[in-house]
């Protein structure tokens, strides 16, 4: 039996009637005879900006979506601005002047000055000074001693090296002369390490070099001692280990301590002392060391003699006080050519007056003195010794006391007696006790063992 669809009633609520069909059709007749004045209607907004009004009010999510992404592009990117501004301000490069506190001492130095080729110096004389590091050596090589086995070497225009007997190589060259000795920076900090009894940092934000002393109390607690200064090699590429000649065969005996003036006794370019001056090689008019240097000892006149030279006469006379021989001076050094052309001709003269021919004359003051250019006092590296109780150099000087310690220690300080009694005939000229020449240690003590002259020395070697 089919149900039959109930009709739906309007709801009970609803108090507005449906209009009728002909009320409808009334209606549509009504407003199609009404006139519109359209003039008076709001003309339509399609510019641009409207129609993203438009489009933000019907897509209110997406807008509000692309706000927010947006705005966290713009704070990352400030974010990743200020880092990047922040690593280039630490990573410039700081071209104010350096302060460099060594100890007590402040001052600065130009940064066009200590630095050179990107690579920052410190001048090691300043440093030395502070940490009462013993200097030696030349005008364009020094060395600086710690203690008798840490020591460091450095040469002008070089960039290698010694630290302890071990070449190596440093990030520059360094420079070396009479008013400093700068080496990098670099170097010093790598061969001091860590804990060390000199310290040396660099703050780069300041520019600020500090150089400390380290020390520390002894065991009474009332002293305090300065730590070690120990020179590292072990951070380097050692490219030769540098022993010298006869170091470890022979065992030198000193009076006195010549750790400081151990470099100058047995020099490195021993070589080059070896130079002979006598008649049969004469010395040019124009040979005149460039590296004399005024006789600190006693004297009784103002003389010179080469650097190397006079350092090791000086640590000699220092040990022959020590062992109480104090009548000893020096009476005669370095002499230049023109002033032997004048001294030989001046004895040349006194036997002339004597009655002898010019002759006579020149071959009797050849036996004691030079000609100008064979006189081996023109190297600079010859002395003549005197006593209080002398009034003239002669064979006298063999029997006093100094002679006689010389005779045993003139080599160890790198001296030998230039001519011997026994050795006339080879030198040209007759003995002479208070005449002493220096050779450097290591051919002093081949000389002095062997019983050889210098003449028969070379002829050897």
């Amino acid at each position: 039996m089919k149900k039959e669809k109930k009709k739906k009633q309007p709801s009970p609520q609803s108090s507005v009637k449906p209009l009728t069909d002909e009320e409808v059709s009334m209606l549509k007749s009504a407003m199609a005879s009404r006139e519109i004045d359209r003039s008076t209607l709001p003309s339509t907004d399609n510019s641009d900006a409207a129609k993203v009004r438009r489009f933000i009010k019907k897509n209110k999510i997406f807008t509000v979506s692309c706000v927010v992404l947006c705005v966290f592009i713009v704070a990352l990117l400030a974010i990743l601005g200020a880092v990047a501004i922040k690593n280039s301000l630490e990573n410039r490069v700081n071209t104010d002047d350096f302060t460099v506190m060594i100890g007590d001492e402040v001052f600065t130095v130009k940064y066009k000055t200590a630095i050179r080729n990107d690579v920052l110096y410190v001048d090691m004389y300043k440093i030395a000074e502070y940490a009462e590091l013993t200097k030696t050596g030349k005008t364009d090589n020094v060395k600086f001693t710690a203690s008798p086995t840490q020591y460091l070497r450095f040469e002008n225009d070089s960039e290698f090296a010694v630290i302890n007997g071990a070449l190596v190589e440093m990030d520059g060259k360094a420079v070396v002369n009479r008013d400093v000795c700068e080496i990098p920076l670099s170097f010093l900090s790598a061969v001091l390490g860590k804990d060390n009894g000199l310290r040396i940092t660099l703050d780069t934000a300041t520019n600020t070099i500090k150089v400390v002393r380290r020390m520390y109390k002894t065991k009474d607690k009332n002293a305090i001692d300065p730590v070690e200064i120990i020179f590292y090699s072990d951070s380097f590429n050692i490219i030769q280990s540098i022993k010298r000649p006869n170091e470890e065969e022979i065992e030198f005996e000193y009076s006195i301590d010549v750790t400081s003036y151990l470099d100058n006794i047995d020099p490195e370019n021993g070589e080059e002392y070896l130079i002979l001056a006598n008649k049969q090689t004469p010395l040019g008019e124009d040979y005149d060391p460039t590296d004399l240097k005024e006789l600190t000892c006693r004297t009784n006149k103002k003389m010179y003699l080469r650097e190397d030279a006079e350092r090791a006469l000086y640590a000699m006379m220092l040990a022959m006080n020590a062992d109480g021989i104090t009548d000893v001076f020096v009476t005669s050094a370095y002499r230049s050519y023109s002033y032997q052309v004048g001294l030989f001709n001046k004895y040349v003269n006194g036997h002339m007056a004597e009655g002898m021919s010019r002759e006579e004359a020149e071959a009797a003051a050849s036996e004691y003195s030079a000609r100008a250019g064979t006189s081996e006092h023109q190297t600079g590296l010859c002395l003549d010794f005197m006593t209080d109780d002398m009034s003239e150099l002669d064979e006298s000087f063999e029997k006093t006391a100094a002679f006689a310690w010389l005779s045993e220690n003139a080599h160890k300080y790198g001296f030998i007696l230039r001519y011997a009694e026994d050795k006339v005939d080879v030198t040209g000229y007759k003995y002479e006790p208070w005449h002493y020449r220096f050779v450097g240690r290591t051919a002093a003590t081949e000389i002095y063992q062997s019983n050889l002259c210098l003449e028969e020395y070379l002829a050897l070697n």
